[in-house]
């Protein structure tokens, strides 16, 4: 081989290696650079669910704070008899009829499942659970639904029958044997089997809730370190 091939040999070689570093490194810059925007929007819908959370957490706490005396009262009411007062009868069922549902938002977790963005979350603990979320949220809202369907039954049914503001004796018996008698008392136990299920599944969801704000506050504080 001459000099002057060799000269030739060696320009092309090192053109070709220029031209495949530079591809390399663009390459690269590009492969960095989406990774980059990929961790942005990963964090931006973090601190987005962890702002829903926080706010369903609230929302939850509130409602479940009418439904804890809604349970504790049940016992008093199946005691209830005669003997007791109408005062005492009256502010039960008030206490029993009141009612209160959780109305949860969802939205940046439902765009992120929807979307195909949860992808996006390294953390595999939080993906999970967020995953779980709208499942797990679904079926306490179902039972206080079905609690809320009796809520409205009860109301018609003492609109139908209850004396309000009872004048005399007479008119407060009248409201005693409505509360005594057995389609009031159904529908109270009615009320009673899905209350059993918020009152046991509502700890647990109020927990899921702790626990995902938890997580996303370590992930969101350990990238700070780590940046």
């Amino acid at each position: 081989m001459n000099k002057k091939t060799k000269k030739y040999l060696l320009k092309y070689t090192l053109e070709f290696f220029v031209i495949f570093l530079g591809i390399s490194l663009s390459f690269m810059i590009n492969s960095w650079n989406e990774a980059k925007k990929d961790e942005i929007l990963e964090i931006k819908y973090l601190k987005s669910l962890k702002e829903e959370y926080i706010s369903n957490l609230k929302g939850f706490d509130e409602s479940y704070s009418y439904h804890k005396p809604r349970w504790d009262n049940m016992e008093k009411f199946y005691k209830f008899s005669n003997k007791n007062s109408f005062k005492e009868m009256d502010s039960i069922v008030s206490i029993l009829t009141i009612n209160w549902s959780f109305n949860p938002n969802l939205g940046a977790t439902n765009s992120l499942i929807t979307s195909g963005y949860i992808e996006l979350i390294k953390n595999d603990d939080i993906k999970k659970l967020v995953s779980r979320m709208p499942f797990l949220i679904e079926d306490y809202t179902e039972e206080e639904k079905r609690t809320e369907l009796v809520c409205v039954e009860l109301g018609y049914y003492i609109t139908e029958h209850y004396v309000y503001n009872p004048r005399n004796n007479k008119e407060k018996q009248q409201c005693i044997d409505l509360i005594l008698s057995t389609p009031f008392r159904n529908k109270i136990y009615d009320m009673q089997l899905w209350l059993d299920s918020i009152i046991k599944e509502g700890p647990e969801l109020r927990k899921d809730f702790l626990t995902l704000i938890a997580l996303i506050d370590k992930e969101l504080s350990d990238r700070i370190k780590s940046s």
